[in-house]
């Protein structure tokens, strides 16, 4: 169980931090030839629903399904029926069928693969949820209750949020759905899993080739993720001073080091 959320932690930030690294890089190559790229990344961890996820991940990708496949199906205002008496309830129903719509592609947009498809799936299942969700407290004018303005309310909402993006991920990331299969069987402690009589953190994830580190890291990526600005906020910050020029510097000297001791790998967001 324990190597089993330590795989699917390190494949969620590592796609993250793939994803975010490559999105500076692009807009700030694309400064070097005066081609200003829109934001594509907007610290998506930190949503609090998956509505909200959608809005800050691959920003650029949601612009074009909203624009050429959501609002031509209807989107939430599906007008060619607005003459129905029934207008409203029918409206709702074709709203929550062109959000599925458009997850669902958005998963074979990604690979062809039943992993991708499971994952279009899940997450076109999951917005619907939050918009039927969002319906009923609509209806009931429950948004000004206290509890759901209150810090642990939002911090449920992200558990849950996160939680739901760790698990879907697994598809995203699996070669078949075998492996999916075992792996969520390992999470959720339906494959027994005998712990060392000592436990230690190199034996918990020696299965997986786990060295003493590995937790400090995936630690030190939900500090980063939650709490830290993303790059765009830093921008926005930046003055160019001493002190930044010097830390430019480094990490400058720090990434051509690393470039040349480190075997060349491609991002994962190549293959898309």
């Amino acid at each position: 169980m324990f190597e089993s959320w330590a795989t699917t932690f390190s494949y969620t930030f590592q796609l993250y931090f793939d994803f975010s690294g490559y999105c500076d890089m692009a807009i700030g190559l694309g400064l070097f030839f005066g081609i200003m790229l829109p934001l594509n990344f907007n610290s998506p961890y930190k949503s609090l629903n998956i509505s909200e996820f959608w809005r800050r991940w691959h920003i650029t990708l949601g612009r074009f399904l909203k624009d050429y496949l959501y609002i031509p199906l209807g989107g939430n205002r599906n007008l060619k029926y607005q003459d129905s008496k029934f207008y409203g309830i029918l409206n709702q129903i074709l709203t929550l069928r062109n959000l599925f719509i458009v997850a669902f592609l958005s998963g074979i947009w990604h690979g062809a693969g039943w992993g991708f498809i499971i994952w279009g799936v899940l997450h076109g299942s999951a917005m619907c949820v939050h918009r039927i969700y969002g319906l009923i407290l609509e209806r009931f004018q429950l948004q000004k209750k206290s509890f759901l303005r209150s810090k642990t309310y939002k911090v449920l909402c992200w558990i849950l949020t996160f939680n739901f993006l760790n698990i879907t991920w697994i598809f995203f990331r699996s070669e078949n759905l075998q492996g999916a299969m075992n792996l969520l069987k390992g999470m959720f402690g339906i494959v027994w899993v005998e712990l060392p009589q000592k436990i230690r953190l190199p034996k918990l994830l020696e299965s997986i080739d786990g060295r003493n580190d590995t937790l400090i890291y995936i630690v030190l990526a939900f500090f980063v993720c939650l709490c830290w600005g993303n790059s765009i906020k830093k921008l926005e910050a930046f003055s160019p001073n001493l002190f930044n020029t010097i830390l430019a510097g480094a990490f400058f000297y720090l990434a051509l080091f690393t470039l040349a001791s480190t075997p060349y790998t491609e991002f994962i967001y190549f293959n898309f």
